[in-house]
C-alpha cells in the first residue's frame, strides 16, 4: 500500500484521490467515499489544504485498519550485531560480501538500517559507524572501506538488490534541514521534489513524523548527513579533512553519478528483479520570485521537473544522479529560511546551524566538480533547415541547469550566513576558496589556459551569462567580504593573504565589466518595471 500527495489543481474531488492512493479496491473505495463525506463539510478551505486534510486523514486510517505485524526476529542480524562487537573489519567487509551475494533480498531488507547505521554512525551521533570522517589514507582499513563503499561496491550493490523490491525505509523529519522540516509540520509540500510523496504519519501514540525513502534515498541520505550529524566522539584532526575516506568517497560518487565524461553507469543487475526502476515522474517545473527585495531576475527558484522516466531509456538511469545532488544539496546547503535570510545582516540572530571547516571543504568539491561537470556539456551542432533539432539525452539536458536550478540559490544563502558569522580568523579561508571557485566556473571547463600572465588574463566572453545569472554573488557577497576585512587583523599574514585572493580574482580584466553591464540590465529592467506600475495607475 502506498500514498502520494493528493493533486491541488482543482480537479475532480473523489476522483483524484481514489487516483492518487493504491489501495484494495473492495477495502479502500468504503473508506475513501467515508473520508470524502467526512472532509467536504469543509468546503470553506482552499482545495490543497482540503486535499492535505484529506491526505493526512487517509494515512491514519488505513494504519488503523491493520495492526502491524511483528516481524520474525531476524538470526541474520542478530549474528552481524554480535560479530560488529568480536571480528576485525576485514573480516566483516568479507562475512557481508558474502551475505550480499548470497542472500535474498527478504532477508537483507532486514539488516540494511541497521547495517547503514553500523557504517556512517547514527543520525543523533551517538553511534559514530566506521568513523569515516577520521579515517586517513595512512590507516590499513581506508581501502578496504572505499573498496566496500564505492558506487560500484558491495555496499551498492545491496541498494540496488533492495531498490528492486521496493523497499522504503524511514526518517523522522526531525533530522531534515530546518526549512524542509517547517514546511512539512506546517502541512506545505517542501520545495524539494524529493521530499514530495514521503511523508508517513505516525501511528496513534506515536509522536515522530517520518518520511519514508527507497534504499538508494535513505543510502545518500545517511551518506549526506554523516558529513552534518554530531560525533562528541571526534578527535582532533592530525590529518587534512580533504584526506578523510569521508571526503574520498564523496568525490567517487560525485564522479559516477556525475559523470564529465561518458554516461552514467548502468545498474550492476540485468534480470528482472534486479533491475532498478526509477521512481514515479515528479510534478511539473514551478518558477517562483527570487529573494526579499533582490530582484527576481539575479536569483530564480526553481522545482526541478523529473522527465517522464518511461520516455527515454537514459532517463531510468539520470535519477539516480538528480537523487544523489538534491540530498547533498539540501543536507549540506539548505539550512537558512527566507525569513532568515532577512535577518543575516543581524549578529544577533541566534542561528540553527553552523557548518564546520570541514563542511565547507566539501561543499567546495561538490561546487568544482558542479562546474566540471556542467562545462562538460557536449556543444549543439548546427541546425539544418532539412532536419529536426538533435535529440539530446536527459544527461546533457542535466547538465545544462544543474548549476542554475539546484545550487545556485541555497549555495547564496549558505555562504551569506558564513560570511556574516564565521569566526574573524583564518579558517575563513576555506569558505572565501568555496566562494571564489563558485564565481570562476571558468577554471574548472578542461580547457589548457592561454599563454598570457595571470594579470593579463581576460574571463572569456561566453561567461558573461553567467556572471549576470549570479550577481549577488559577485557583488553582495564582495560588499559582506570587505564587512569582514574591516574588521579582521590584517596584521596577520593569513588573514592579508585573504584580501588578495579576493582582490587578485575580481580585478580580473573585463569582469568587472560583466558585472558593471549587469547591474545595468538590472537597473534598467527595475526602471521599465517602475514605469509600468505607474502608468498602470
Amino acid at each position: 500500500m502506498s500514498f502520494s500527495v493528493l493533486p491541488a489543481d482543482g480537479g475532480s474531488g473523489l476522483q483524484h484521490v481514489i487516483g492518487s492512493c493504491e489501495l484494495n479496491g473492495e477495502e479502500g473505495y468504503p473508506l475513501l467515499v467515508n473520508l470524502w463525506k467526512r472532509g467536504s463539510c469543509k468546503a470553506h478551505s482552499t482545495h490543497s489544504n482540503f486535499n492535505f486534510f484529506l491526505w493526512t486523514e487517509l494515512q491514519v486510517e488505513l494504519r488503523n485498519m491493520s495492526s502491524p505485524s511483528l516481524q520474525q526476529p531476524s538470526f541474520l542480524l542478530a549474528n552481524l550485531k554480535a560479530d560488529a562487537t568480536t571480528k576485525p573489519l576485514i573480516q566483516r567487509c568479507q562475512d557481508l560480501l558474502k551475505i550480499i551475494d548470497e542472500y535474498p533480498a527478504k532477508e537483507l531488507h532486514l539488516i540494511f538500517p541497521w547495517l547503514v547505521e553500523n557504517v556512517f554512525g547514527s543520525l543523533d551521533g551517538v553511534i559514530s559507524g566506521w568513523n569515516l570522517r577520521l579515517l586517513h589514507s595512512r590507516s590499513n582499513e581506508f581501502n578496504l572501506v572505499l573498496d566496500f563503499l564505492s558506487p560500484s561496491g558491495p555496499m551498492m550493490k545491496l541498494v540496488y538488490k533492495l531498490q528492486a523490491e521496493e523497499y522504503k525505509y524511514e526518517v523522522p523529519v526531525n533530522y531534515l534541514p530546518g526549512p524542509v522540516k517547517a514546511c512539512i509540520q506546517e502541512g506545505v509540500l517542501p520545495d524539494c521534489p524529493l521530499f514530495h510523496n514521503k511523508l508517513q504519519f505516525p501511528l496513534p501514540g506515536v509522536l515522530t513524523l517520518n518520511v519514508a525513502l527507497n534504499p538508494f534515498e535513505f543510502f545518500m541520505f545517511n551518506l549526506a548527513y554523516c558529513l552534518i550529524a554530531p560525533r562528541n566522539c571526534l578527535q582532533p584532526q592530525l590529518c587534512s579533512s580533504t584526506d578523510s575516506a569521508y571526503f574520498v568517497l564523496v568525490d567517487l560518487y560525485l564522479k559516477y553519478f556525475l559523470p564529465i565524461e561518458g554516461s552514467v553507469p548502468a545498474s550492476p543487475f540485468t534480470d528482472s528483479r534486479g533491475s532498478v526502476a526509477a521512481p514515479s515522474p515528479r510534478a511539473s517545473s514551478v518558477s517562483f520570485a527570487g529573494y526579499g527585495v533582490h530582484s527576481p531576475s539575479l536569483l530564480k527558484h526553481h522545482i526541478f521537473h523529473q522527465p517522464s522516466v518511461n520516455a527515454d531509456p537514459a532517463a531510468q538511469e539520470i535519477w539516480r544522479s538528480e537523487t544523489l545532488l538534491q540530498m547533498f544539496v539540501e543536507i549540506w546547503l539548505h539550512h537558512y529560511s527566507l525569513d532568515l535570510y532577512q535577518k543575516l545582516q543581524s549578529p544577533q540572530v541566534k542561528e540553527p546551524f553552523n557548518p564546520s571547516e570541514e563542511h565547507v571543504l566539501v561543499v567546495r568539491l561538490l561546487v568544482k566538480h558542479l562546474h566540471a561537470f556542467s562545462s562538460s556539456l557536449k556543444p549543439e551542432p548546427p541546425l539544418s533547415p532539412a532536419h529536426s533539432p538533435p535529440h539530446t539525452s536527459p544527461l546533457e539536458e542535466f547538465k545544462r541547469v544543474v548549476v542554475q536550478r539546484f545550487v545556485q540559490q541555497k549555495l547564496y544563502l549558505f555562504l551569506q550566513h558564513c560570511f556574516g558569522h564565521w569566526p574573524l580568523d583564518a579558517s575563513f579561508r576555506a569558505v572565501l576558496e568555496t566562494w571564489l571557485s563558485y564565481i570562476q566556473p571558468w577554471r574548472y571547463t578542461g580547457e589548457k589556459p592561454n599563454a598570457q600572465p595571470d594579470q593579463n588574463r581576460t574571463v572569456p566572453d561566453k561567461w558573461e551569462p553567467f556572471v549576470h545569472e549570479n550577481l549577488l554573488l559577485y557583488t553582495k557577497l564582495f560588499q559582506g567580504f570587505l564587512n569582514r576585512a574591516t574588521r579582521t587583523d590584517l596584521v596577520n599574514a593569513k588573514n592579508a593573504l585573504m584580501v588578495f585572493r579576493a582582490a587578485k580574482v575580481l580585478a580580473q580584466p573585463n569582469l568587472a565589466d560583466m558585472i558593471q553591464r549587469g547591474e545595468a540590465q538590472c537597473s534598467a529592467v527595475s526602471l521599465i518595471g517602475a514605469h509600468t506600475s505607474i502608468t498602470r495607475i
